[in-house]
């Protein structure tokens, strides 16, 4: 008979299985977390009354809202940083564009733009003209290349949240021509407040952690013959470069260039100041199926 005790209960829920021959990389996992979790409970010497009060925030944390249509767990892990820590653990290749989080505001089928398009509306906005080049690690044009771009509007809002904007605002897609070119009007977006009237927010308010996220501009390219990248770019001038609630700011970083003269705005057909800024993309070649090994999904559907 097994007798459960302090120094026991451990290795006890480690063992109650079949010792991984069923699905060895779950269990993998599964052990990992377990001795790290009871070694937290040890460390900390948890109580159950702080047991329960975290079941209750997972509790609440799983429930959809309307502003969090699935659920906070998802901006749980990005406010703890374990979402950025995935991707840092990924992107080790230095000579393409750094990966970053998709974030929970991504809409797929976008509306389809052409190069130079103004993705948005917002007449208060400061207009800005972002440009540049999708190439590989040689230095070549990836021409056709499929970009999806999304953001928020100068007031720090996207257009799933906000019902006075059009749907598809600050949102779309478009290719790049033959030389890997792409461009597009928009305007210079602004930091923002993650939600932050359910659980998530009150613990951050309680650790006197401010939900600010600097300001940023999503991005996904595909190409063929190329892995996808999903990235965001950020605002040279933003003061929360340092402070990104979310640790997702790299350096990935767009320096804005102002123009004011009259010629620049008879050029650009605007009628108050702009900025524009440059940015190319490097994507990866694919890797042959010959180099990568296969990686069974955790949780496999029969």
């Amino acid at each position: 008979m097994q007798t459960i005790t302090i120094d026991t209960i451990t290795q006890a829920v480690i063992d109650h299985g079949d010792g991984g021959k069923t699905h060895p990389r779950l269990y993998e996992i599964y052990t990992s977390l377990v001795k790290h979790l009871h070694a937290f409970v040890r460390e900390v010497n948890l109580t159950e009354p702080e047991l329960q009060q975290g079941r209750d925030f997972l509790n609440r944390g799983s429930h959809h809202t309307q502003v969090i249509p699935d659920g906070e767990i998802q901006m749980l892990t990005d406010l703890l940083g374990i979402s950025m820590l995935v991707e840092l653990l990924k992107d080790s290749n230095g000579d393409v564009t750094e990966a970053n989080l998709e974030g929970p505001l991504y809409v797929p089928n976008s509306p389809q733009r052409k190069l130079g398009d103004r993705i948005g509306i917002d007449a208060e906005g400061e207009p800005l003209f972002l440009s540049g080049r999708v190439l590989d690690v040689d230095g070549h044009a990836i021409a056709n290349a499929l970009i999806e771009v999304w953001q928020p509007n100068s007031k720090g809002l996207y257009d799933i949240i906000d019902p006075s904007q059009p749907a598809g605002n600050f949102r779309g897609q478009l290719h790049t021509d033959e030389n890997g070119n792409y461009s597009f009007e928009t305007v210079v977006p602004s930091g923002y407040n993650i939600p932050n009237d359910g659980p998530c927010g009150e613990v951050l308010r309680l650790l006197g952690r401010h939900t600010w996220r600097a300001a940023h501009i999503h991005f996904k390219l595909s190409a063929t013959g190329y892995t996808p990248l999903t990235t965001q770019i950020f605002i040279d001038s933003d003061p929360l470069l340092d402070s990104d609630t979310t640790f997702t700011v790299r350096s990935t970083i767009i320096k804005l260039q102002k123009h004011k003269s009259l010629p620049e705005l008879e050029a650009q057909n605007q009628n108050k100041p702009f900025y524009s800024a440059q940015f190319d993309f490097v994507l990866k070649p694919i890797v042959t199926a010959r180099e990568v090994q296969p990686v069974n999904p955790l949780f496999e559907v029969t």
